[in-house]
């Protein structure tokens, strides 16, 4: 079953957010921003939403002896953004491997208006979204549509 709200997040030095309303139709929003902006998106999404809300998360693998200068960032907002969806009751979604955004072709984001031109990360976030709604089976008519005319998976 779909939630009311589906929202997944690619985590790092710029966080990307991308959210999916369903209620009186689908209402698509994605955007990246700064660690304490993005914490503050999470909060107020979480806090608005509460149980309706369902979030999800790139999945941030440490790989001993390899330099990840930037490592810190993208756990610390995946800290915060599990912090969050515990306090706000929150379902929260399995992370999700870097690879797992792969049948979300960025063609399918262009072709439903899911495409934020220039921002890599909120690109990221949103074929994640998708990405899940293809491995659930809780795709809106409209994306069956648009992954089939691109020659998809789903």
């Amino acid at each position: 079953m779909m939630p009311p709200v589906v929202a997944w997040c690619d985590p790092g030095g710029m966080t990307g957010i991308a959210r999916l309303l369903v209620h009186e139709g689908y209402r698509f929003s994605a955007g990246e921003w700064p660690f304490h902006e993005a914490v503050h998106e999470i909060e107020l999404l979480a806090g608005s939403c509460g149980p309706a809300l369902a979030i999800g998360w790139e999945r941030y693998k440490i790989i001993p002896g390899l330099p990840q200068d930037h490592a810190h960032e993208a756990i610390e907002m995946i800290g915060a953004i599990k912090s969050a969806a515990l306090r706000h009751r929150c379902m929260i979604l399995t992370p999700a491997a870097p690879s797992a955004r792969e049948p979300a072709s960025p063609a399918v984001l262009q072709r439903i208006g899911w495409w934020v031109p220039g921002k890599d990360d909120a690109q990221s976030a949103a074929q994640h979204l998708l990405a899940w709604l293809l491995r659930t089976g809780n795709l809106p008519p409209f994306v069956v549509e648009a992954v089939h005319s691109v020659g998809g998976s789903g």
